[in-house]
């Protein structure tokens, strides 16, 4: 009971003090994504969106500033504090604390923090970003068809797709069939400076993707179809 009390303080004072809730922003993304897929968008007000990587729902969050003009739709992170976060703030989105790959399985998670933007299922990724001790768990891991599959949405149309996952970004398009689903957008992280010519980048484009913005790390590409 009293854990349960603290875990709501929590959440509470990550939302309310921490991040400000009720204080409105320009933009809520790390680089100004969300300001770029709002003024794509515009007026839409019931599009949907999917966030694998979620982390948070306000801070250096894509989908927020969308949330705000009635749009909905599926959260997914590997932290479970992530999903209580977003269950408190989003309790109509569908909100999932698992992994997201190309393939079925119990994998390992590396972090740091109850709470990290950094947290990944890739060892390498783990042991470059990280400094000092790094921790080591089993977590499920599905792939993003799967998880689809399991939501049992009619007529499924997705408006954005954004994926960041700290190294295994690829892996979540490897399991997801970009052909049945067709995002309009998808916002995804590229860390090698040919954009075009990256793995992600030459992927997207066989499946008739362009790229239309750019940040730091952060990248949109938009169908054609």
């Amino acid at each position: 009971m009293i854990n349960e009390i603290k875990n709501k303080i929590h959440i509470f004072h990550n939302i309310y003090i921490k991040h400000k809730y009720f204080i409105k922003k320009k933009s809520y993304s790390m680089d100004g994504e969300d300001l770029f897929i709002e003024n794509y968008y515009k007026d839409k007000k019931n599009g949907f969106y999917i966030d694998v990587g979620c982390y948070h729902p306000i801070h250096r969050n894509n989908t927020f500033l969308l949330h705000r003009k009635g749009w909905h739709g599926i959260n997914i992170d590997i932290h479970k504090f992530s999903i209580e976060l977003f269950n408190f703030l989003r309790p109509n989105d569908i909100n999932f604390n698992m992994a997201v790959s190309n393939k079925n399985e119990d994998i390992d998670m590396y972090f740091q923090k109850k709470l990290s933007q950094l947290s990944t299922i890739e060892e390498k990724q783990a042991k470059k970003v990280f400094q000092g001790d790094i921790k080591r768990t089993k977590i499920n891991a599905f792939t993003l068809d799967s998880i689809l599959e399991k939501t049992k949405i009619d007529n499924l149309k997705i408006d954005l797709l954004d994926i960041d996952v700290e190294g295994a970004d690829f892996k979540v398009l490897e399991g997801f069939s970009i052909t049945k689903y067709m995002p309009e957008l998808i916002c995804v992280e590229i860390h090698e400076k040919n954009i075009n010519e990256s793995v992600i980048g030459k992927y997207l484009k066989n499946f008739g993707y362009d790229l239309v913005w750019s940040g730091v790390f952060s990248h949109i590409f938009r169908s054609k179809a």
